[in-house]
């Protein structure tokens, strides 16, 4: 069975939508009359008016979404995000803008330029400016507005509404009780560590996270190499790393979705270890497919974006509290289930 709206309500009594909200509202001008066929209407639909009906004699609210991030595929699926969640609300007068920016190409200026244009919005939501650089550049932003968002990976030093992410805690355990289970029955359990960029609070508290459940699990964390979300410097330490403890790493964790240089060397130099990484993009499953990856760490970041979304419009339209941080799904993937993350 189909929603009752305002829409069903206004075709089935042949009148306008704004005729319904005013009828809706106790304060809306419109003759007795027709407030009772209305509300007779909505009774017998079970109909409950909102805050979100009285939206359609109101302005539009206007949404920033500014997205910097170096994923090309992360961002895409952070657009899909936002059109999910205004499918569910185009019905209350909201409006967006998106701007992409690429964290490693574009400049300071340009993201301050980009931010700045949403300063008269009614909300904004941000991903990618989670660095310390970026720290002055939401506070400035957050002293003509309130209403800022961040998704994915949080800037803790700045200031904001809420935050929508994935639990970076709960992604490390089941990294680390996956390596356990895959050297349960081995003599050694030597780890290995390459995180994102340790600037960013995410990938400092996934490496605290991953290290206790190491030591929980029984689990040698023989090191923890910061690979700063480079492909480059991810090649460097790669070839140290297996040059330092020649034959004696038994699995891999690497929390930032640029491993394609890791997943390069242990296949041409045909080594058979558990490996578990992070992100689903085409890449990983590649090498998934290959065998070369065992596991997956999928964070929804469309998810992320259209949580953030939603509640950020239920907030400024009806005051809705929301929680400091929202947290969505943390999925670990195998090669048998990967295809579902295309």
């Amino acid at each position: 069975m189909s929603r009752t709206t305002i829409y069903t309500l206004a075709e089935e009594l042949n009148m306008t939508p704004s005729m319904i909200s005013r009828a809706l509202n106790p304060n809306g001008k419109i003759s007795a009359e027709k407030r009772k066929i209305v509300l007779d209407a909505a009774k017998k639909h079970n109909f409950s008016p909102n805050k979100f009906a009285s939206r359609l004699s109101m302005e539009s609210v206007r949404i920033g979404v500014l997205i910097g991030g170096k994923f090309q595929i992360n961002s895409e699926k952070m657009v899909s995000g936002v059109a999910l969640a205004y499918e569910g609300l185009r019905d209350y007068k909201i409006q967006y803008d998106i701007t992409m920016l690429n964290s490693a190409q574009n400049t300071y200026e340009e993201f301050a330029s980009a931010i700045h244009k949403y300063k008269d919005y009614d909300g904004v939501i941000l991903s990618g400016m989670s660095y310390p650089d970026y720290t002055p550049l939401i506070n400035d932003l957050y002293r003509v507005n309130r209403n800022i968002v961040q998704v994915q990976a949080i800037n803790e030093e700045a200031s904001y509404l809420f935050a929508s992410k994935h639990n970076e805690i709960v992604a490390s355990d089941l990294a680390a009780e996956f390596l356990g289970n895959c050297l349960k029955r081995g003599e050694r359990k030597n780890v290995i560590l390459f995180t994102g960029n340790l600037e960013s609070t995410l990938h400092r508290s996934a490496a605290e996270a991953f290290g206790n459940a190491c030591r929980s699990l029984g689990l040698n964390l023989l090191e923890s190499l910061d690979m700063r979300d480079s492909e480059a410097e991810l090649e460097r330490l790669v070839a140290e790393v297996f040059g330092r403890h020649s034959g004696n790493i038994d699995g891999i964790y690497i929390t930032s979705g640029y491993s394609a240089a890791l997943c390069r060397y242990l296949e041409e130099h045909c080594l058979d270890l558990p490996l578990v990484t992070f992100d689903t993009y085409g890449k990983i499953q590649e090498y998934m497919q290959k065998g070369v990856i065992s596991a997956t760490i999928s964070q929804n970041v469309t998810n992320q974006m259209k949580t953030a979304f939603e509640l950020l419009v239920k907030h400024i339209i009806t005051g809705q509290v929301c929680p400091k941080t929202v947290y969505t799904d943390v999925q670990l993937v195998l090669r048998s289930n990967v295809h579902q993350y295309d």
